[in-house]
């Protein structure tokens, strides 16, 4: 079982910090010495990459939220 974190911070002039732990760089060793990865490594590095992804782009990204059906 593994955790892993990822920590997104708002920064002065509109600019985002992103810190994982254990860091990529961390979890490409770990993947380099045949340490198993888990569900959670997988899952983070999809989430690096978006975030990646959506940092580069020159446009404001939307992010669709659906509504919660809860009923009460």
């Amino acid at each position: 079982m593994a955790k892993v974190t990822i920590t997104i911070t708002d920064l002065p002039g509109d600019k985002v910090e992103v810190i994982c732990d254990p860091t990529f760089e961390t979890m490409a060793k770990m993947n380099e010495s045949g340490h198993p990865w888990t569900s959670a490594h997988g899952y983070a590095l999809r989430a690096l990459n978006a975030i990646r992804k959506a940092g580069k782009e020159k446009e404001p990204t939307l992010i669709h939220i659906p509504k919660l059906g809860i009923k009460f």
